[in-house]
């Protein structure tokens, strides 16, 4: 097949319907100077590549592209060159980017209907569930250790004490959930969550992927109880967007507790009013209780 003059100069389909008759023609202009002043029998002397053969196509591009004087020839031109059919190699690139798209819209479902699947029981008001249906516990029941997150990421903002990040989870034998946060003394029920499962951390870059407060920095209360200078302001949230959670934690989530993990879970006023999931953080020790 002959070659249409837009391809002479280079010119894709996309750029040809995309700009303007006269935008089209300023870039042919000014590849026409720069070409031709490459391709010139003078500066080709010598040198292995053909400079008259090409300088020779390049005058009867430009001339059959000329929109000041042929402008009825470059529109002729312009719409053979849309309407061509494309290469099998092109059709082929079309379909595999079709199968992609679709893939991706199917796995896009899947993880949506994972995640109300997670969630139903706890858009139900009122209702009482067990908050670890779905991990594995241990008969006796489980405590866990836990390192905060969002402290870690702040702490460069933080006045530091040493485990001012450490907070622990009591998982009863029937599946009742209580928690000893960060600088309290005491457990408390945790009906409000719902474990979700465990990644590892060296299967998620998750700092990235956390939510933020765009610079205005909230206080930590549980910090500031009987430390002087208060405890740290933080940016960074134990938060995560439904479509961060959905494309980069589901994939790699596992129903089981495990050590050096990122633990998940829904806590049911969050889920309810922000649509985000939470971060409980990383587990640091499991024992039975």
């Amino acid at each position: 097949m002959a070659k249409n003059p837009f391809e002479v100069f280079g010119i894709t389909p996309e750029m040809a319907a995309e700009l303007s008759e006269k935008e089209l023609f300023a870039v042919i202009k000014s590849l026409y100077r720069a070409l031709h002043k490459a391709f010139h029998p003078d500066a080709t002397r010598g040198k292995k590549r053909d400079g008259d053969q090409k300088a020779v196509e390049l005058n009867l591009a430009f001339e059959a592209l000329s929109l000041d004087r042929d402008p009825a020839s470059f529109r002729r031109l312009r719409k053979a060159y849309l309407n061509r059919q494309p290469s099998t190699a092109f059709q082929n690139s079309l379909i595999l980017k079709k199968q992609l798209s679709a893939q991706m819209e199917r796995e896009d479902r899947l993880a949506e209907n994972f995640l109300s699947y997670l969630a139903q029981d706890s858009l139900r008001p009122g209702q009482e569930r067990k908050t670890a249906d779905l991990l594995k516990l241990s008969a006796t029941g489980l405590r866990l250790g836990l390192l905060d997150v969002a402290i870690n990421n702040n702490i460069q903002k933080a006045s530091w004490i040493l485990g001012a990040n450490y907070k622990q989870m009591e998982i009863s034998p029937e599946g009742n959930l209580s928690i000893k946060a960060v600088g309290r003394r005491r457990f408390s029920r945790a009906n409000y969550l719902k474990l979700l499962g465990c990644v590892p951390v060296d299967h998620l870059n998750l700092a990235p992927l956390l939510e933020r407060t765009n610079g205005q920095f909230f206080h930590y209360p549980a910090l500031s109880v009987g430390v002087d200078p208060p405890g740290p302001k933080l940016s960074v949230l134990n938060l995560i967007s439904q479509e961060n959670f959905k494309r980069h934690v589901l994939p790699a989530l596992e129903p089981f507790f495990l050590e050096r993990a990122y633990l998940f879970s829904l806590n049911k006023a969050e889920f309810s009013s922000t649509g985000h999931l939470s971060l409980e953080g990383v587990i640091v020790k499991l024992d039975p209780l």
